[in-house]
């Protein structure tokens, strides 16, 4: 990875949320809620496909409809998920991403 995407990672000009929610105590909405009142000075943008605003932020249907690129993706939707999300991502420019979900597998893990 070259520091160009290092900065993408630890220095988002914009950053996505993929599964954002307002769905108490579910990843989603800790992030959510984190990303909105942690301080953060560029652009957020929530994607949640069955909602039009969460804690007074606008949604974004997917990936396409987001109005900013991402320089970072958290992303916390189900693992059958994140190989799409991630591919949509990387078509949209997005230089790096946070990947939080349960049941992905790996080398030696079944």
């Amino acid at each position: 990875m070259s520091a160009h995407n290092l900065d993408a990672l630890f220095a988002p000009r914009a950053i996505a949320l993929i599964g954002a929610s307002h769905t108490a105590g579910s990843v989603g909405e800790v992030v959510t809620r984190n990303l909105l009142q942690g301080g953060f000075k560029g652009s957020i943008g929530l994607v949640n496909p069955h909602a039009e605003a969460l804690d007074g932020a606008p949604c974004y249907p997917d990936i396409a409809a987001l109005p900013d690129v991402p320089d970072l993706a958290v992303v916390a939707t189900p693992a059958e998920t994140v190989p799409g999300v991630i591919a949509q991502l990387g078509a949209r420019g997005c230089r790096a991403a946070v990947v939080i979900s349960a049941g992905l597998e790996g080398p030696g893990r079944p």
